[in-house]
Order: C-alpha cells, then structure tokens, then sequence
C-alpha cells in the first residue's frame, strides 16, 4: 500500500505538460522512484510569461504513473518583472514567484518524509531548502546542470560570489547530493568544500526505448541524421546545417542520399541564426510530441548533439543517453569533457570540436560511407546500455533516499521489488 512506504516530495518545477527536456527527464525518475516511494511532485502549472512561452506536450502526461500524486501549483504574478530581472542577471532564476506560491502552501508537505529537488531550475533549490528547514526532512539536491558555473559566465560575472553563496548554501544545507557527471561533481567539491562522500554520480535517464530492430550492413537509400532539441545558443545545432551545406557542395551524390531532420520549438534563436541555413535536404519540422520524436528515433541512422563551448564541458545532454537507448550511432560537436569521454570510451560514435564545420563533415563522411563503422557504434551501445539505464541509475537514488528516511521506513523501500517491466 502506497501510505506504508516512504514519503518523498519531489520538486521538479518543469513537469508535464510541459514540453522541455529537463520535464521529459524529471517525469522519468518520478516514474521510477513511485516504485520505491509514496511520491508527491510539487510543480509549476504551465502557463506563458510575458517574455517566455512554453511548449506543451501531453503525451508527458499520458505517460506519468498514476500512482503520482501531482501538485500543480499556479506562480504568482508579477507581470513579467521576474522574467526582465533575470535578464537583467538580479534574480538567479525567473521561477521565484511560484516559489513564493509553494511556501504558502507548504502545510500539505510537512509529513515525514524525505525531499528531493532538482535543478534546473534554481527554483527548485529554494523551495527545497525553506521546506526542509521547515519540516526537518532530510534534503536530496540533484545537479543535472551547472547552476552558478554557467550563470556566472559572461557579463553575469559580477554576480558570480553572490550565486556562489547561495549555492554553498543550499549545498551545505543538502543531506545528500547528486550529480549528473564525474566533472560536475569535482567541480562543486572545490568550488564549496564538500565532503566528496556526499556527492554521487547519477547519470541522466530517459524512458526505455521499445526494440530497434538491427539497421543492415548495406549503405540505406536514404541516410536520416536527426537532431530533436532546444534551439539555442548553448547549442548552436545551425553547425549541422553548414556542415550539410558543405556536403551537398563536394559531394553531391553522397548528399542526394542524406536527409537532416531537425524538432525543436521555432524559438528567436532559431529565427535568427537556424532558419537561414536551412537547404535543400534540410527539414524543420517544429516541435513535436515525445511520442512522434520516439517514432522518428526509430526511423534514425545518425544521431546528432552538440555542446557550443568549453563552458559546457561538464555536460551529458540527454540526448546522448537516449540515443545509446536507441542505438543510434552519434556524431557531435563537443569540446573536451564529459560528453565527449563516454562518446570516445565507448566507441559509439565520431565528434568534432565546436565551430569546426570541416571537422563535423569529415565525420558526417565518415560514418555514412562505413556501414562497418556503423554497425561497431550500433554494438557498442547495445554492451553499455545496461550500465546506462534508467531503472539502475533510479536506484542509485532509491539507495540514497532510502538510507535517509530511517531504518524502518528505508527497509521498507530497499525491499520492494523491481517490477517485471523495468528489469
């Protein structure tokens, strides 16, 4: 019975419907841990701000278990004032209006239990620090980002020691911490002083993929190269497109064969720096459902992702892990870091340094006209997919939970079954 194992409130401010990466993930480890937990997400309701619009996506929601209890709780409006103060680099996170909004429902959360909020959003981190500082419960922090190394850079840099306090704050405040890379936890054990035991890896999951049949040997008629993701400058996925560009200007036969693929929300960035390398061969399809991206991985040859700088090196973007799901031979554009050692240590797939559109084609030559190539990469990720999935990354959590919430209540979580469906 749900009311006789642990508690957890999970705080996850970006939940469906929300269409986001980082919703898609934090709806997959609620799914997971509401195996262990009697889990109640505490969540924004998805709404427009005045500067920023987001994008729905209902098949998230289908897809939540409806053992969840979900609290989607409305942001107080401030007429866009916390969107322009963030711009402006005063507020740390433009979600703090529906921190506000959560605090004054916090008597529905003050059973026993344990916390766990996730960041991004910064947001998230506040209310998980007055909630445990309110109730008592021990606080899980999870990083599946960096919060003050990455606003800090840039003109943010004044800032940079006040973000840093509030971090360390937060941090030191956290009974248990994790992390979504080695190098991001390195980072925050210098950066705040932590104990290094505190802090474990976890690394980022995604919903399991049905079963990809095994692409032939032979060179495909048509290769589909696949991009599905934010359209931004942290990205900068328009390298792609000029990479493409070049193909199709040296290599026009090979090019005839090629299709590139991009889903993504037709953001500002993607008006002003995407759209006008769009050519021949090149789709934008918009954004679309969870579902429809699933169906077209499917579909996929070669998956592609990119990190615009050194500034993410501690990145693994999710979709790295979704395509070791799907098995679907990489080629990226990433600077020397997390992302780039699992895609080299595992040999599942070719990368090029950013900016370095002659580099990217090589690679994009590289992969298409080696089926034997193809078929390594395909392999490879098939070998490591296990030490990559979402149920054993979940119990890492449940583990850490678990040893949280006291002796009964954690011998309670440690000793449920994993269901059928996951293992």
């Amino acid at each position: 019975m749900p009311g006789d194992r642990p508690k957890l409130y999970f705080i996850a401010c970006c939940f469906p419907p929300f269409g986001r990466g980082n919703s898609l993930t934090n709806a997959c480890v609620a799914n997971y841990l509401v195996e262990y937990f009697d889990t109640r997400v505490l969540c924004m309701e998805r709404r427009d701000g005045l500067l920023l619009s987001y994008q729905e996506d209902q098949s998230l929601v289908a897809g939540l278990d409806p053992r969840l209890q979900v609290d989607r709780i409305r942001a107080g409006s401030w007429w866009g004032l916390n969107e322009i103060l963030y711009a402006a680099g005063v507020l740390p996170c433009y979600y703090l209006n529906w921190v506000l909004s959560a605090w004054r429902k916090r008597q529905a959360w003050c059973e026993r239990g344990a916390i766990m909020a996730v960041y991004p959003v910064f947001s998230d981190l506040v209310l998980g620090y007055v909630l445990k500082r309110s109730t008592g419960n021990p606080l899980i922090v999870d990083f599946r980002d960096d919060f003050s190394g990455v606003m800090t850079r840039g003109w943010r840099c004044f800032l940079r020691g006040a973000y840093q306090k509030l971090e360390g704050l937060i941090l030191k405040q956290a009974d248990a911490i994790t992390v979504t890379t080695e190098f991001l936890g390195e980072d925050l054990i210098v950066r705040h002083g932590l104990d290094p035991q505190k802090v474990k890896v976890v690394y980022n999951i995604v919903p399991p993929a049905e079963q990809r049949s095994q692409k032939a040997n032979a060179p495909p008629a048509k290769f589909k190269i696949i991009y599905a993701g934010a359209m931004s400058q942290v990205q900068r996925p328009e390298i792609l497109l000029k990479a493409y560009a070049r193909l199709r200007a040296t290599q026009p036969d090979l090019a005839s064969r090629v299709e590139v693929d991009l889903y993504g929300p037709e953001s500002r960035y993607f008006k002003l720096q995407i759209r006008k390398h769009l050519v021949e061969g090149a789709i934008f399809h918009g954004f679309c459902d969870r579902y429809e991206i699933a169906q077209q991985l499917q579909q996929t040859d070669i998956g592609f992702f990119s990190l615009a700088d050194e500034t993410y090196a501690y990145a693994t973007p999710t979709k790295l892990f979704e395509y070791i799901e799907f098995a679907i031979p990489i080629v990226a554009v990433l600077p020397q870091g997390a992302a780039r050692d699992i895609v080299e240590r595992y040999d599942i797939g070719l990368v090029a340094d950013p900016g370095d559109v002659d580099g990217l084609l090589h690679c994009l030559q590289t992969l298409c006209n080696s089926s034997e190539l193809r078929a390594r990469f395909r392999a490879n990720m098939e070998c490591i997919r296990g030490q990559f999935s979402a149920d054993k990354q979940a119990r890492k959590w449940r583990d850490i939970i678990g040893g949280l919430v006291g002796e009964e209540t954690a011998t309670k979580a440690l000793s449920v079954p994993v269901p059928e469906e996951i293992t």
